[in-house]
């Protein structure tokens, strides 16, 4: 593929997940945005943390795409 193809995905992929748009391609699969909410973390020394909520960007591959 051509760097400046792969470029302008990559951008393309960026400008609609920071949209929180999902991003659906047939026979490859699917990147999306899944919020996590705030959640409460024991450290090794035994500390409680509290963890901020933050949104992660997920990818499910297509299934469709290994037939």
């Amino acid at each position: 593929m051509d760097s400046k193809f792969i470029k302008a995905f990559k951008e393309l992929v960026r400008e609609e997940i920071v949209k929180r748009n999902i991003v659906q391609i047939d026979g490859f699969g699917r990147f999306e945005v899944m919020h996590q909410k705030q959640y409460q973390k024991k450290s090794a020394d035994g500390q409680t943390l509290m963890m901020p909520p933050k949104d992660t960007v997920v990818f499910t591959p297509d299934k469709r795409g290994d037939k």
